[in-house]
């Protein structure tokens, strides 16, 4: 179904025939954290691609998430969809609404500040009715809101990564300069 830099997804059924999506982490060591901050983030906020349930047992690290069924925004913008149908602007201009409803609610709403780290295409997902939802928070930060930067290694996409990552002091800014 779709491969990740933590691992790799597939879709689902569960007993009452609802479609899910399941991300499968790979090696405990390295993905143990971004395990842990994906559940820890995406758990509790809104405006993202919801988390129904978490396994980890011994080696296996399981996500399980609402099915988007229309995929990732990259396959839409270029062109890598098999579909008939292509994003007019109106639809276009709704799905950027959601981006920035979710980012908004990322950097302001949130108890604490979260700064995803990662946003691009390939992690914005779309439902059934085109709507849009940020995903995959591996990277994701959680900042105090009192904090007016983070210190981090360099981690992201390249093309997608604002200049100060050669800084290391990044703020939720970065997520802005990612999304466009």
């Amino acid at each position: 179904f779709g491969h990740g830099g933590f691992g790799s997804v597939y879709e689902g059924v569960l007993q009452d025939g609802q479609r899910v999506a399941v991300k499968v982490l790979g090696g405990f060591g390295q993905g143990k954290n971004e395990f842990l901050a994906e559940i820890q983030t995406i758990g509790s906020i809104h405006h993202v691609v919801r988390l129904i349930g978490v396994c980890a047992e011994k080696e296996h690290k399981l996500l399980v998430y609402d099915f988007m069924s229309n995929g990732s925004l990259d396959k839409w913008i270029f062109g890598t969809t098999s579909t008939q149908f292509t994003l007019d602007w109106q639809i276009r201009r709704g799905i950027i609404h959601d981006i920035v409803k979710g980012l908004v609610y990322l950097h302001e709403e949130c108890m604490r500040r979260i700064v995803h780290l990662d946003v691009k295409p390939q992690n914005i997902l779309l439902d059934n009715n085109l709507c849009a939802k940020v995903s995959d928070f591996g990277l994701a930060k959680l900042v105090d809101k009192d904090q007016s930067q983070i210190v981090t290694r360099i981690r992201g996409t390249p093309g997608y990564l604002v200049p100060e990552w050669f800084s290391a002091f990044i703020t939720e800014k970065a997520d802005v300069y990612s999304f466009g």
